[in-house]
């Protein structure tokens, strides 16, 4: 497990932005890209293209959401 030097949840590999906490929160990525994190008030998360969303406090797991295409029969990463 890895101690991240940004608040970044996620970046978007497509448009660039990033869904980051609005806060001073140590953020820590496992190897398997599972990243943790423990909001001690309620804190926001922001991004660019979407209305903030008020976390509140406690302890956190985020991970990436994957879809499964039918037509192709393969799962990919949901990109933002």
């Amino acid at each position: 497990m890895k101690k991240l030097k940004k608040s970044v949840l996620a970046e978007g590999e497509t448009t660039g932005h990033a869904h980051v906490l609005d806060a001073n929160v140590d953020v820590y990525e496992h190897d398997d890209g599972i990243k943790q994190f423990s909001l001690g008030s309620d804190t926001t998360l922001i991004h660019e293209e979407h209305k903030p969303i008020t976390l509140p406090k406690g302890e956190y797991c985020s991970d990436t959401v994957l879809e499964y295409d039918h037509f192709l029969e393969e799962s990919r990463k949901v990109q933002d």
